[in-house]
């Protein structure tokens, strides 16, 4: 799915529903997963179907349980980080629009 032009709510269903393959393809129901996680099972039903937004929390204790926090790096790919002072010197080193 190209997330790029769907609305929040086609998102959200697309999510619940990878996110459910990925608690089958553990074989895991719903309750195990509530158990395992500690995220109750209404939190849980209700983020597979794309009604329910989950916390952050609650997001990372579900992906804890099914052993996939590797993959929360690809959600906010990392930069490079720069000190202030770097960027100070980077903005002083760019080109200057001139006028006419």
């Amino acid at each position: 799915m190209n997330y790029s032009f769907s609305t929040n709510s086609e998102i959200l269903s697309d999510l619940g529903l990878r996110f459910k393959q990925q608690r089958l393809n553990h074989r895991l129901t719903t309750r195990e997963l509530a158990q395992k996680s500690g995220v109750s099972m209404r939190t849980i039903n209700g983020f597979e179907r794309g009604e329910k937004n989950l916390s952050i929390n609650n997001l990372i204790e579900l992906m804890r349980a099914l052993q996939l926090t590797e993959n929360l790096k690809e959600l906010i790919p990392e930069v490079p980080m720069f000190s202030p002072l770097e960027i100070m010197e980077r903005e002083k080193n760019k080109p200057k629009r001139v006028r006419k």
